[in-house]
């Protein structure tokens, strides 16, 4: 029988999502949470500019629990732990792209309810995406090649001006001066999943790490910078660089180091090389460049976060209850291969 599935959302990540469950002969797509009351009672297809699918949104999440799905694709902007917990409680596995790997960056306290959830429901959560998420997968397969493992890094640079959510650039101190009081610690709060990525892999690894590091840097405007959904002025925050490293006995032993920027005037004017490369050092050494190539259509613009999680989905509906990463599934990979006609 084929999986049963809800889209949490209809957003971009969403609309990319919705149309990779679509491909999949073994997943039915059976209904949609949204936010806004304006959406609730509109076509699914509508929703993802697609042909109508005959299936109407809802922002009732009682209507989800008795549509009864495998599955939830969570995937909103802002997660609810009360949301996701329900969802879990009643026997819903969840996968989610909202900063979620392990949940420890939720806070001890609402991991625990989450994994207590997922226990009492038989439900498996599962965290993924690009980065983290995909990024570290394939940092930890290249390191089946390895031995004596040194140092494993993923490095991400990009030119995010496209992403246009001046909320999450703003909760990274994006807009306001450099040297504002606090904004390395605001910016730091905001990225802790990836604190999670690194812990996560480091488990992986079978390593307890002593701590994890972070530090940042900020670029500023050289001028002033309309973006569209917001602007930046002169002199003010338009990019960031970022390094986590978990360190085992007094050494770097995982790094992510993380590039973005807004606009095309900033100082200092770090280069951008689209895309990630994930380096192992160990014996032999093994290095990887993942590039995306983005594309025409607007509406697959954020397939590369939206796929992981869904070509998962078979792997965590059979996975044990609780929480489960990386490590915990059997290799995950494209689902669908596309045929003549």
């Amino acid at each position: 029988m084929a999986i049963r599935v809800v889209q949490w959302t209809s957003g971009g990540v969403a609309r990319a999502a919705v149309r990779g469950v679509l491909a999949q002969p073994d997943l039915e797509l059976v209904g949609c949470h949204v936010w806004s009351a304006d959406k609730a009672g509109q076509d699914i297809g509508t929703l993802c500019n697609l042909p109508p699918l005959g299936i109407n949104a809802t922002n009732d999440i009682e209507h989800i629990l008795r549509l009864a799905p495998d599955v939830v694709l969570y995937m909103p902007l802002i997660w609810s732990v009360d949301d996701m917990v329900r969802l879990l409680e009643a026997g819903i596995n969840v996968i989610s792209t909202a900063n979620f790997i392990t949940g420890r960056s939720y806070g001890e306290d609402e991991q625990k309810r989450l994994i207590d959830a997922a226990m009492r429901g038989g439900a498996s959560l599962y965290g993924s995406g690009v980065n983290p998420g995909q990024a570290s997968a394939m940092a930890l397969t290249a390191a089946a090649a390895c031995r004596q493992i040194e140092r494993i890094t993923i490095h991400e640079a990009a030119d995010s001006t496209s992403y246009e959510s001046a909320e999450t650039w703003r909760a990274l101190g994006f807009g306001g001066p450099p040297d504002a009081p606090g904004i390395a610690d605001a910016a730091k709060s905001r990225q802790l999943v990836f604190q999670d990525a690194v812990e996560m892999m480091a488990d992986a690894l079978s390593v307890t790490l002593e701590e994890v590091r972070f530090t940042t840097e900020f670029g500023t405007a050289t001028q002033d910078l309309h973006l569209g959904y917001m602007d930046i002025p002169k002199g003010m925050v338009c990019g960031i660089k970022c390094l986590w490293q978990g360190i085992f006995e007094g050494r770097p032993l995982i790094e992510i180091g993380l590039l973005w920027r807004l606009g095309q005037s900033m100082e200092p004017d770090w280069p951008i090389t689209e895309g990630y490369v994930m380096e192992v050092r160990g014996i032999p050494n093994v290095k990887l460049r993942y590039e995306l190539e983005y594309p025409e259509d607007r509406n697959d613009f954020d397939a590369h976060t939206a796929n992981p999680p869904v070509n998962a989905i078979k792997a965590v509906v059979a996975a044990k209850p609780g929480l489960v990463t990386i490590a915990d599934l059997p290799l995950v990979t494209a689902r669908s291969v596309k045929r003549a006609g």
